[in-house]
């Protein structure tokens, strides 16, 4: 089996959607290497079959190169005030978990660079070696984890704010301060789920698309891969182009949600055409209109659609009518916390959703 990689450099700029396989971002006509003063993120990455010959697998990678991170702690110490009289939040005693949690915001971008990744062979394994030598004169490695599924088979794509994680969507003051200095707590119950749908859809491919600004990426993949070590998988995060932090926070109730999940939805849709995919979202934003759209689009590639209704988000039956207008009620769930429990006995892998 030969390894196939396609690289992304993230320079701040909307992800190209695709409604086949997913295509590569257009190289800037200059370009150069990553040099020692850069830094260098390169997120988890799904892997899939090769449509034109299935005995390779292809891996979109996707990396975010920058100057050297300068610190933002001064910059948050300046705003505390602010935060605390727009927001009523108080950070003065939290600035190092503030600071560690948007380190990506006191970055620059840079843009045309050149990121070459080395795997040293290629096998079912989930985790591959790391990239390595990023110019001669750089012998960094960049961990990063990528994660092979087969064309066939079951997959998850969950959101991630107020359905696995507890984010306090609707209320900005709780979400900036969940965002900014708590310690993430998961929705009670829910790695249970998981980790009986790991066993249950034999280890499908987990996915996690988030409207969240790829600026959290570390917050969030440390946050899944220790509470959601059973269900790990690659995270498809947002882009934002602001050091506001108040920006930042708004940003979690942006128009552009569904627009941007359903550009993920057709990408996740190229890659594994032949998958069955289990959605799990809330009811806080767009997740009933986007999976209600995917539906309708996609058919049996979304086999089931999960909807945690949330506590103070619009959970109308006109609301849920309207979303999965000409869907078979078979077809998703609408579910409260006291019924999370329950959603690891039923059998998606046999066709029931409720």
């Amino acid at each position: 089996m030969r390894l196939t990689l396609t690289f992304l450099t993230l320079v701040l700029a909307s992800f190209e959607s695709a409604y086949a396989l997913p295509r590569a971002y257009q190289r800037p006509s200059r370009r150069s290497s990553v040099d020692v003063l850069d830094d260098v993120l390169v997120f988890d990455a799904p892997a899939f079959d090769d449509p034109a010959n299935p005995e390779n697998t292809l891996v979109q990678l996707q990396g975010y190169v920058a100057t050297r991170e300068i610190s933002i702690q001064s910059l948050l110490s300046g705003i505390s005030t602010l935060l605390n009289q727009t927001l009523g939040l108080d950070i003065s005693q939290d600035l190092a978990t503030a600071t560690s949690r948007l380190a990506l915001f006191g970055t620059i971008p840079l843009s045309g660079k050149t990121i070459t990744a080395n795997v040293n062979g290629c096998g079912n394994a989930v985790t591959l070696p790391p990239l390595t030598a990023l110019s001669s004169t750089d012998s960094r490695n960049i961990n990063f984890t990528m994660f092979p599924s087969s064309a066939d088979g079951f997959g998850v794509i969950s959101d991630i704010d107020d359905t696995v994680k507890v984010s306090h969507t609707l209320d900005k003051l709780q979400l900036a301060q969940a965002t900014l200095i708590d310690t993430p707590v998961p929705v009670t119950g829910m790695p249970d789920v998981y980790a009986s749908l790991s066993k249950s859809l034999e280890s499908p491919q987990f996915i996690y698309v988030s409207a969240s600004p790829f600026q959290l990426y570390p917050f969030l993949r440390d946050f899944i891969d220790t509470t959601y070590s059973a269900s790990s998988g690659p995270i498809m995060l947002n882009n934002l182009t602001t050091t506001s932090l108040s920006s930042i926070i708004d940003f979690a109730q942006d128009n552009g949600i569904e627009a941007y999940k359903s550009a993920m939805i057709d990408r996740i849709q190229g890659m594994y055409p032949g998958k069955k995919f289990l959605t799990v979202g809330d009811s806080t934003q767009k997740d009933p209109e986007t999976y209600g759209e995917a539906i309708r689009k996609y058919g049996d590639f979304i086999a089931c659609a999960w909807i945690r209704k949330v506590d103070g988000a619009n959970n109308t039956d006109e609301r849920f009518a309207e979303a999965f207008a000409g869907v078979s009620p078979s077809k998703y769930k609408l579910y409260t916390d006291d019924e999370i429990p329950g959603l690891a006995n039923i059998d998606v892998a046999g066709g029931s959703c409720s």
